[in-house]
């Protein structure tokens, strides 16, 4: 009778290859932490300067700002789907390269010209592009060594975020000590060390796992492919529904709240997106914790519902006090799309015979679609919530909550299976 004992070697070869891949996952998550520093210095600073070029108007900046997004959004739309299917044959390093290298030369005009709105409105709509032009490559590149394991890829995506939540702490108080031009130039010189530590992370795509890129594959509605099987589709649509209240896409918003609801200047607005960046840090551990613990669904019933009682804490703040005990609630809603939906997405798109880049860049692109709503969406809602007599600024985060709400009912439409 043949025995079922492993080769002798055997143990002592997975447990280097378990080793290789914490490795890896642990750069991968500091790049997150330098990407994002590079990315948020700006944060505190871009909008006092469009108002500036405004001449104090409010209104007109954040109409203004909400435009820069929605143009952002619309070149995802394109550059997505093109860049995830490219990942997919060429590997993951170059690509997550190529978002800092170009973050840095637009950053860099922006502190050349920071009078000009025009330079404002390319470099917001092309950098803001990029963002996912780096989280795309890095997150295939997560489920590349840990997709065969839903909970264990959770795990990881949360450490992952944690070290996002300090790129996001580190920026915003580096930021807004330099303010105007010297914020841009120093986010330049982040870009360009963020770069050059990703050229040192061992590339994660194997040439068995390769998938050639076709023209076709330059495709607007690349996010079709996630529904063609339903619980896949249901997935898409519940991480979707989240990504409207995501905090990239409300920073611009949350800053605007803050300068007319609580009369913050930009040292408070930069210390308040300091304190969120710390909040994502704790909210990756806490959710890596919760995932170990609890698993990913009974995470994402809990994140989504602290989320949306933080929101609507904000919506409702009149003072400092009530601000960042809104924020400390978010702390436990940070990671309900990456750590406790994208596992469960990349499991179902691979089963249904995409990429893993290309499952990133179709949910991107799906969601390209929705950020080419929301900035118009939170910007007119903010407008006409504060004009014609009435006195309503924190209407945007009561919609954000009911979307939440939202989001959790089409989770369980979904019923993946772990």
């Amino acid at each position: 009778m043949a025995s079922a004992t492993k080769p002798a070697g055997a143990a002592s070869t997975d447990g280097a290859e378990d080793e290789r891949k914490a490795q890896i996952a642990a750069k991968l998550a500091m790049s997150a932490g330098f990407f994002m520093t590079a990315v948020t210095m700006v944060v505190p600073t871009r909008a006092p300067m469009v108002l500036a070029i405004k001449n104090g108007d409010a209104t007109a900046t954040v109409k203004a700002m909400g435009l820069m997004s929605t143009f952002a959004a619309v070149i995802e739309l394109v550059v997505n789907p093109v860049l995830g299917k490219l990942s997919d044959e060429y590997g993951r390093k170059r690509f997550m390269m190529l978002a800092p290298c170009i973050n840095a030369t637009l950053h860099s005009l922006v502190a050349v010209m920071p009078q000009n709105l025009v330079m404002q409105f390319i470099d917001r709509m092309i950098s803001g592009c990029f963002i996912f032009g780096y989280v795309a490559p890095a997150q295939a590149s997560m489920a590349d060594l840990y997709a065969t394991n839903p909970a264990q890829f959770g795990v990881n995506m949360a450490s992952w975020a944690s070290y996002f939540g300090i790129g996001c702490a580190l920026g915003p108080l580096i930021g807004s000590r330099l303010q105007g031009a010297k914020s841009f130039w120093a986010s330049a010189i982040a870009f360009i060390i963020s770069a050059l530590y990703m050229n040192g992370i061992e590339e994660t795509l194997t040439d068995d796992k390769k998938k050639k890129f076709n023209a076709s594959d330059i495709n607007p509605v690349a996010f079709l492919k996630l529904f063609k099987e339903r619980t896949l589709g249901w997935l898409a649509v519940t991480t979707g529904l989240q990504s409207f209240g995501d905090y990239v896409n409300i920073y611009d918003i949350n800053n605007l709240f803050m300068i007319k609801v609580l009369n913050y200047d930009q040292g408070k607005i930069g210390n308040f997106a300091t304190t969120v960046g710390v909040t994502q840090i704790l909210g990756g551990k806490v959710t890596g914790s919760l995932v170990k613990s609890i698993g990913l669904k009974n995470s994402q019933v809990f994140s989504n519902a602290l989320w949306a009682i933080g929101m609507a804490m904000m919506g409702t703040a009149k003072n400092t006090q009530q601000a960042f005990t809104a924020l400390f609630l978010w702390t436990f809603g940070h990671n309900r799309n990456t750590a406790c939906v994208s596992p469960y997405l990349q499991k179902y798109g691979s089963a249904a015979g995409m990429g893993r880049a290309e499952i990133v860049g179709a949910t991107g692109n799906l969601n390209a679609y929705i950020k080419v709503l929301i900035p118009l969406f939170y910007s007119n809602l903010f407008a006409w919530a504060t004009s014609g007599g009435r006195n309503m600024p924190g209407l945007p985060y009561f919609a954000i909550c009911a979307l939440t709400g939202l989001s959790q009912a089409t989770f369980w439409q979904a019923a993946p299976e772990a």
